[in-house]
């Protein structure tokens, strides 16, 4: 039986200043970054029951625009490279691994110009099928306008960690654009 999937659409190509949410907005987030505070990105969720956003995560950059620092729910700022684990593999076979921090543990890899969310068992070991995806925006011949707006998609397993699964695509994003990863 298929599982049920959401898609979470990006509205601009940068990933410092756009809204990311679902159809019906049930799942709105907004990321800003304020031209008078370049170095720091906000990641902020609508609660639509308080009419309100909440700050679930922040990313401080260094002047060249590399992350170096993650905070979330306004928590102290950790090490950007100890959050989002690099684990090395052959060629560009890498992966970053985090945790939500209920317990749940989690792996993006590279798959072709997309990234794949896998979950991680007790052992580290990666679930087969991924929980979720990351496909980057498209432009009509490789320039100009945005033909397809970048979007995630992902099984319902993923709402509740939702928050840390955003915040840690927006640094690997940041990360790619800069040619860090």
């Amino acid at each position: 039986m298929p599982t049920m999937t959401q898609k979470l659409t990006f509205t601009t190509a940068s990933v410092q200043n756009l809204v990311i949410s679902n159809p019906t907005d049930a799942l709105y987030y907004e990321v800003l970054t304020p031209e008078w505070e370049s170095h720091l990105t906000t990641v902020r969720r609508l609660d639509t029951r308080a009419e309100r956003y909440d700050t679930v995560g922040s990313i401080r950059k260094v002047q060249s625009g590399k992350p170096v620092a993650v905070s979330m729910y306004k928590g102290e700022f950790i090490n950007e490279e100890s959050w989002l684990r690099k684990i090395k593999g052959q060629g560009r076979r890498s992966r970053w691994e985090f945790d939500d921090g209920e317990g749940n543990y989690f792996s993006w890899a590279i798959a072709g110009s997309n990234l794949e969310l896998r979950s991680l068992d007790e052992g580290g070991a990666q679930s087969p099928n991924p929980i979720a995806t990351f496909y980057p925006h498209k432009r009509y011949a490789m320039v100009g306008m945005i033909s397809q707006h970048a979007f995630l998609e992902i099984e319902s397993s993923v709402v509740d960690s939702l928050d840390t699964v955003l915040v840690s695509l927006l640094v690997l994003a940041q990360k790619r654009r800069k040619h860090s990863l």
